[in-house]
């Protein structure tokens, strides 16, 4: 049986492949990259981008075309993979400029395909900027550029980081009384008391780390270990360092420094097809939006789409279309780090492409794309703290501040109330009248742009954003009160220092890749047999039933015929 399901698989998963391929050669997917070639043509003040989609509030795009007096050709794809394939169908010198997630810049760099960046001189708003704490993460991430088997190129010369944030769980409060504790684990995700209420990413890296979390906990605690599990233990323990993080981040590369990888892949697999029997199914963008409805209680997700989750569901919940308290939690046992950010193909227009990272880089630009988008940027700096403590709470006031009084929101078609701080123990509104006028260094004393809040405020104690920002502030205080309905969601975009110290980042599978995509194929193929054996046994004893009560029958008129002729 095993050996069918095996061949199965395998022909599911070839037939999924030839059906993808055949995708990219549609006319509706090849129309755009037609137009990318024609615009390509001896045109050096012009840019093609080709980003994420919904990944950047493209207002700026307009700016920067007037700006800088230039044509940007903008497009979008849906996942990474699709990229790579559209980008290694093109000749070189159709994209200039590039944004994708870690790990596949990490493959480009090693085969060749992106160029070196001097980001001091090429990017400088980026280089000053940036947030330090994060960069290094990317400035860990390594290629082997020469093929020898070393990684000694770091990404943080090839790409500038563009948005970051971590894996996590995302669950209603309201779904049971214990699930605050219980998503402390992955464990969670295999519970019975949640089946069918959960959704997992249709993402073979994302799902994988899940699985592989789940078997670095609870292994050890089994009992009667397959051979594999054994081998998997045996290389966790090779892994473990007196560090967290480092421990973290050698159990997820396992995959690709182990050389016996199999047991690694076999271990992952069987957790994940366990998985698979607990959950309402996977999904790729509509976790989301399911959370909030209530159609599932617990999704995997990345922090910038719990964001999201939890600040509608704090507006449905306000005008009670929808009863949801959405949190967001990384489970001990660790999860994933992961970064996005911006390369420059080979062969590209080489200025207008820094240009724009540059550009993005403002501190000003970054706070409004930041909004827009819902994600955590790369850039820190006082505009992108300052829209920070807006939405999240009360900051001290400080002089160096720009604060503004109550103004009419477009979007919202609402008013909206001015600054609030906190000053010598009690908290100020700016009631500036012209917003556009904004306030800096008047103290809440002067009554003529402020009066002393007296409503109820619930707070949270200080929060310190200084590993982000503190050395972006020229002077101010990094710290603020956050609001307590918005304290999960702050940590959700900006973790704090525990949080960060059990994640870690997902490589590359590098040469593994190719194994790790069959046992995707196989898990998103498998299909319990459990039913089936019910319903043929079901079927069976309906049969024998059937067979029982007709030799009764037959025996019985038998015997009738008998009776009849004995007369």
């Amino acid at each position: 049986m095993k050996n069918i399901f095996s061949k199965v698989s395998l022909l599911v998963l070839f037939s999924c492949l030839l059906t993808s391929n055949v995708s990219f050669h549609n006319e509706e997917f090849v129309k755009p990259v037609k137009q990318v070639l024609n615009a390509k043509k001896d045109k050096s003040n012009e840019l093609v981008i080709y980003n994420c989609a919904d990944y950047i509030d493209e207002s700026l795009i307009e700016e920067f075309e007037n700006e800088y007096n230039c044509k940007v050709h903008y497009y979008t794809y849906d996942t990474n993979e699709t990229m790579y394939n559209q980008f290694t169908l093109q000749p070189l010198g159709t994209y200039d400029l590039i944004c994708t997630s870690d790990y596949m810049i990490q493959k480009m760099v090693r085969e060749g395909y992106v160029e070196p960046l001097d980001i001091a001189t090429e990017v400088p708003n980026y280089d000053e900027y940036a947030a330090t704490e994060v960069r290094n993460k990317l400035k860990s991430m390594k290629a082997d550029v020469d093929h020898d088997g070393v990684k000694e190129a770091s990404l943080d010369n090839y790409a500038a980081g563009y948005m970051w944030g971590t894996l996590g769980i995302i669950y209603d409060a309201n779904c049971s009384d214990t699930i605050r504790e219980d998503v402390k684990s992955w464990d969670v995700f295999w519970d019975s008391n949640y089946k069918n209420l959960i959704s997992i990413k249709n993402s073979m890296r994302d799902t994988f780390v899940v699985g592989l979390m789940h078997a670095y906990k609870n292994l050890a605690h089994k009992e009667d270990l397959t051979d594999n599990e054994v081998k998997f233990l045996e290389a966790v323990e090779r892994a473990k360092t007196d560090d967290l993080t480092q421990t973290i981040q050698n159990v997820f590369d396992l995959v690709i420094n182990e050389e016996d990888y199999a047991p690694i892949i076999d271990v992952v697999k069987n957790e994940i097809i366990s998985l698979k029997q607990n959950i309402f199914g996977f999904e790729v963008d509509s976790g989301k939006n399911d959370i909030i409805t209530g159609k599932i209680k617990m999704n995997l997700a990345w922090s910038g789409d719990a964001v999201y989750s939890i600040d509608q569901a704090i507006d449905y919940r306000s005008s009670g279309e929808y009863n949801t308290e959405l949190e967001y939690y990384v489970p001990e046992e660790g999860g994933n780090v992961w970064y996005d950010g911006w390369f420059l193909p080979k062969e590209s227009n080489r200025r207008l492409a820094t240009a724009f990272i540059d550009f993005l880089s403002r501190p000003e630009n970054a706070a409004r794309n930041m909004d827009y988008i819902g994600y955590t940027s790369f850039i820190s700096g006082a505009d992108v703290f300052d829209q920070v403590v807006y939405k999240y709470g009360v900051p001290e006031y400080d002089e160096e501040a720009t604060y503004f009084g109550p103004y009419f929101d477009e979007d919202s078609e609402e008013m909206v109330d001015g600054s609030i701080v906190s000053y010598n123990g009690k908290y100020y509104l700016c009631i500036a009248e012209d917003s556009e006028d904004s306030i800096t260094g008047i103290l809440p004393t002067d009554t003529s742009v402020w009066r002393e809040y007296t409503d109820e405020l619930e707070l949270e104690d200080s929060y310190d954003l200084g590993y982000i920002f503190g050395d972006y502030m020229e002077g101010r205080t990094t710290s603020f009160y956050p609001y307590s309905e918005r304290m999960n969601q702050l940590l959700t975009q900006y973790p704090d220092a525990e949080t960060l110290k059990r994640c870690a980042v997902m490589n590359d599978f590098e040469t593994v890749n190719e194994k790790v995509v069959i046992m995707w194929g196989q898990i998103r193929a498998y299909t319990s047999m459990t039913v089936y054996y019910v319903i043929l046994a079901t079927f069976a004893g309906a049969v024998l039933v059937f067979l029982v009560i007709k030799i009764i029958v037959n025996y019985n008129s038998v015997r009738s015929r008998r009776k009849r002729a004995n007369k």
